[in-house]
């Protein structure tokens, strides 16, 4: 898989000291162990999980955590404060739309920002082996067309805290 071959040359730029933790990435236990997921099993993991939206965690460590998603329908606004997002495409395509403002979202947890319409925002085609850095505080949405499938994995990294 071309895309976890990357990982190495991206995690470096995003990844900075911090002692906060995604609030999303609880499903794991905070982890030492080195992780490899070769492209047959992340096909396989998405392959098992149900239409729509769904995502399963591979990892989670003190400075990120990773999941896998499958996506069959356009998401909804989401902007996060704490952490960015780094999009790892692996089957699919889909329109990314980021940047701008977003109208009516809704806190749903602290930090965390769901729902509206993102205003001014740019637009970019994904497909499989494309690598999106999301920095914290960008809004950001993906987009399919009807009976589209987007596979991706996604890693969460947290921002960089002051010294």
């Amino acid at each position: 898989m071309r895309s976890l071959s990357l990982l190495a040359a991206v995690v470096p730029f995003v990844l900075a000291p911090t002692t906060s933790v995604s609030a999303q990435a609880t499903e794991l236990p905070l982890s030492t162990d080195v992780r490899i997921f070769p492209a047959a099993r992340l096909a396989a993991i998405a392959d098992s999980m149900p239409g729509a939206v769904s995502s399963r965690q591979l990892a989670r460590f003190p400075e990120l955590s990773g999941m896998v998603t499958r996506r069959d329908s356009a998401g909804v606004p989401e902007r996060h404060a704490r952490f960015a997002d780094v999009f790892f495409v692996e089957r699919g395509t889909a329109r990314l739309r980021y940047g701008g403002t977003t109208d009516d979202a809704r806190e749903i947890s602290a930090g965390e920002w769901r729902g509206g319409t993102i205003r001014n925002g740019t637009e970019a085609d994904l497909r499989s082996g494309d690598v999106v850095v999301i920095p914290a505080g960008i809004p950001h949405q993906l987009l399919l067309s009807a009976g589209q499938r987007f596979d991706y994995v996604t890693l969460k990294v947290p921002k960089a805290t002051a010294p």
